[in-house]
């Protein structure tokens, strides 16, 4: 008896979130790669990967569901919880937040022969920026932001189409430059066509989100933040966001 005590002992201690096991539903954008997007029906991207890896380690089943932003971001307000969110005051009033995930970079192009160029976020003050409805895009922005012309979109293919037809000057999108290059093929552009500014606009951390106000909201973002600070230790995310090249 003495024996089969201390072997249940040993397993809880080498598996902490194993005997809080529930079921959740991880929500992301469908339309974001490399970040997150849906490749036929498989969900891919380094947010789902490292999202699926925390909760996981958190002792939860996870079933991913990518859609619309948008939906994404409604859904969570009850259910679930949605990965790749960026931190804004503007969101915080309506979502809790867990501690940071993994980064990414907001890029900026040009058209090419396009004479812009972008030395600090003043620059971008009137000129007609191309972004996505629905998002963030860093407090660099924000100090700017008034005072451009926003074209706004609904994915990175139409916002590649509008620059080469110079309908916008430049183009903001994330995560970095493998999403430019990305939304190229998307779009059917040649490569040459668009010149990816050397210096991002902003690096900014991703987070998990849940409803504000939600009753199981402090719990999930409890175990979610010691899976994350555990996983973080032992260096687990860098394989992913290698295999992204980000």
């Amino acid at each position: 008896m003495r024996r089969m005590f201390a072997i249940v002992l040993a397993c809880a201690c080498l598996a902490p979130w194993a005997a809080k096991a529930d079921a959740i539903v991880l929500y992301g954008n469908s339309s974001q790669p490399p970040k997150a997007w849906l490749d036929g029906t498989t969900p891919r991207g380094f947010v789902v990967e490292a999202a699926e890896l925390a909760l996981k380690r958190a002792g939860y089943t996870v079933e991913v569901h990518l859609v619309p932003f948008q939906r994404g971001m409604d859904a969570v307000k009850t259910e679930g919880v949605m990965t790749g969110i960026f931190w804004s005051a503007e969101r915080a009033k309506l979502y809790d937040y867990s501690d940071p995930l993994v980064p990414d970079e907001v890029a900026m192009a040009v058209h090419k022969g396009s004479a812009i160029t972008v030395k600090a976020p003043a620059d971008l003050a009137g000129r007609r920026i191309g972004l996505q409805e629905g998002m963030y895009y860093g407090p660099e922005f924000d100090t700017v932001r008034d005072r451009a012309t926003l074209d706004i979109d609904t994915n990175p293919a139409l916002r590649i189409k509008k620059l080469v037809a110079d309908r916008i000057d430049v183009l903001l999108m994330n995560p970095g430059r493998a999403s430019v290059v990305s939304a190229e093929q998307q779009a059917g552009v040649a490569s040459d066509e668009v010149v990816i500014l050397p210096q991002p606009l902003s690096r900014l951390q991703n987070h998990l989100i849940v409803g504000k106000g939600r009753v199981d909201g402090p719990e999930i973002l409890k175990r979610v933040n010691q899976a994350i600070a555990a996983l973080r230790a032992e260096d687990a995310f860098k394989p992913i966001m290698q295999r992204y090249d980000q």
